[in-house]
């Protein structure tokens, strides 16, 4: 794909694409060809999407070096559906690696990604092959010790309790295997694979290595410098990815804003190349004490933002749960009690119980899986009240029998604010129990993200790809033909941005869904809520309840005088009266500008950053 128009006839634009394990084979073709009429300022995603967008990055750091690495980008597709030169499968299957002790689970759990449930039972049977020969060892048992039968319904009798008898072995000694692998998933970091295989002459490449690769022979790093956020954020490239940390229950984005987390080297070498750790080694900062000191033994703080290398957020964005293992970090629990002098002796210690009055506080391992366990499609990523050039979100959906088309965008502005339906039935079967279980994980993990797609000035920058189950997803092993429709997705989705937003065009029609009316719904929407924020900021300055304080008798307090944290300094305090003053002024209970807004109308609050 050609990217021949210079760089200064670009326009810029953010993107977003969101998280789908395999169905992340859509976006190369999308970047490439919105790389044809725009330049990337600032990329995010989750997951699938995160892979994406460190190969976005590369390539558009590249081509502000002077080097068209977007026809590397536009060659992934071809050689994901390739057939490994190593391996039975595709190279997508293969880069997908498990742990030696738990291959016998990766191929059960691909068992069922085959169509036919024939098909599926031979794959488990190859799976589970020395269980099934165990279990065979009961009917042999049996075979061996029932007396001979001079009557033809003993025969019966004993061919059905032969048949149970192998049957029951069976599944006795399979369910056995499996349970006994399962219990290993812990001790292999909760998950099948890790993502990394040191490459060997002969055996295909790991989904880590390969990215590796990629991203530094794309940016012509030297050896020994995996591209870090520094490199693009100098050359003004921003890229952010999400993560989630189970231990703390909620997500993060990478790269971090603080240094509070710590690796151990050795762990990290089983989830990345030696580079990597070697050069996170290197730039790892000196460890702060606190109030009180730490003692992180042989554990050294992550680089901060700028020295870390995109191959560990992105993998600490990319951890399907259960396909690939969680990746451990270290922190300080600055909540644990410590004991006192007097407190009894204890029999045995156990995780996170109260420190003895004299030790030192250690670095606990916290535990960080997939982005899209909290946020699979971060719209909030780079956004403002007014933008000054479109932030692209891409939408992975599942195909909606009553449409045919793939790739679809609002054609007005009344468009796109419909709910996204999840179809139960009441059948008595394991499909409709298995969806109504999928349907109350799915809105526990995607309610933010549906409701931000449905509000005006988001939904009228989307692209809908609409994908078959036999499309992405956790398909490892798709044909070629459909890992090169999927890219073909990403081809015309990219088309669809550029007819919206540059030619005004959809499907060879006039649109209204322009640039320019993104511009405008974004000003309308912004200047009914500050209207309702400021009305509202007004009454509680001008009407506080009785007893209290106003809020300038707060600013003007002297110094003696509580509430004794966040005071302002002298300068501040005569800023902070004045701009009060105005803003109140501001604020009328009577505005007009929420009448005719766009809807449904979104809230202006204040929420925590991550």
């Amino acid at each position: 794909m050609s990217t021949a128009i210079p760089t200064q006839s670009l326009k810029k634009c953010d993107v977003v694409m969101k998280g789908g394990i395999t169905s992340g084979i859509v976006y190369p073709g999308l970047i490439c060809k919105l790389a044809e009429r725009y330049q990337f300022q600032s990329i995010g995603g989750t997951s699938a999407g995160a892979i994406a967008a460190a190969l976005t990055a590369a390539a558009e750091y590249a081509r502000r070096k002077g080097h068209d690495a977007f026809s590397k980008v536009a060659e992934v597709p071809g050689w994901l559906g390739h057939g490994s030169e190593f391996a039975a499968g595709s190279n997508l299957l293969n880069l997908f690696q498990p742990e030696r002790k738990l291959r016998v689970l990766f191929r059960l759990a691909t068992a069922f990604l085959v169509q036919g449930w024939l098909q599926r039972a031979l794959r488990c049977a190859q799976a589970l092959w020395f269980e099934i020969l165990l279990g065979l060892l009961p009917s042999l048992v049996f075979l061996y010790v029932i007396p001979s039968v001079t009557h033809w319904y003993v025969g019966v009798w004993v061919v059905l309790l032969g048949l149970f008898v192998t049957i029951a072995g069976i599944a006795f000694a399979s369910t056995l295997g499996i349970l006994i692998r399962v219990r290993r998933l812990s001790s292999h970091h909760y998950g099948l694979c890790t993502g990394y295989v040191k490459q060997e002459e002969g055996r295909p490449i790991s989904l880590i290595a390969w990215l590796n690769e990629k991203l530094n022979t794309m940016t012509g790093m030297p050896a020994g410098h995996p591209l870090t956020f520094g490199d693009l954020k100098n050359s003004g490239i921003t890229l952010k990815v999400i993560s989630t940390c189970l231990t703390f229950g909620r997500p993060y984005t990478l790269p971090f804003e603080s240094s509070e987390f710590f690796y151990l080297a050795s762990e990290m070498r089983l989830f990345f190349p030696e580079e990597a750790v070697a050069w996170m080694d290197s730039h790892s900062p000196a460890v702060t004490q606190h109030g009180e000191p730490i003692d992180p033994g042989s554990l050294k703080l992550l680089p901060n933002g700028d020295d870390l290398p995109v191959i560990v957020a992105t993998r600490l964005s990319l951890s399907f749960p259960f396909l690939f293992c969680a990746v451990p970090l270290y922190a300080v629990d600055w909540t644990r009690r410590r004991r006192t002098n007097d407190e009894p002796a204890r029999d045995k210690r156990v995780p996170g119980d109260a420190l003895d009055p004299d030790e030192v506080r250690k670095p606990e391992r916290v535990w960080f899986s997939d982005g899209g366990i909290c946020s699979n499609f971060p719209l909030h990523l780079f956004d403002c009240p007014l933008p000054k050039w479109p932030t692209f979100g891409i939408n992975l959906r599942d195909l909606r029998p009553d449409r045919s088309k793939r790739v679809w965008m609002p054609r007005s502005n009344r468009g796109g604010v419909a709910h996204l339906w999840s179809r139960l039935t009441t059948d008595s079967s394991i499909d409709a129990a298995g969806a109504f279980f999928s349907a109350v994980f799915d809105a526990a993990r995607n309610w933010m993200d549906n409701l931000q797609s449905m509000v005006p000035g988001y939904r009228d920058r989307l692209v809908h790809v609409y994908l078959d189950k036999h499309e992405g997803g956790l398909n490892l092993n798709m044909e070629k033909k459909v890992v090169k429709t999927l890219g073909g997705y990403g081809i015309e989705a990219g088309e669809k941005l550029i007819d919206h937003f540059i030619h005004g065009m959809d499907d060879g029609e006039a649109t209204p869904m322009t640039w320019d009316n993104q511009r405008w719904v974004r000003y309308r929407s912004t200047m009914g809520l500050l209207e309702t924020f400021l009305a509202d900021f007004a009454y509680s300055v001008e009407h506080p309840e009785a007893g209290d304080r106003t809020f300038f008798e707060l600013i003007g307090r002297e110094k003696e005088v509580p509430p004794a944290g966040y005071r302002f300094r002298d300068e501040q305090r005569l800023e902070a009266m004045d701009l009060t003053e105005r803003l109140k002024e501001l604020g009328k209970p009577d505005g007009i500008l929420q009448e005719g807004a766009p809807r449904p109308t979104p809230a202006l609050r204040i929420r925590p950053t991550f």
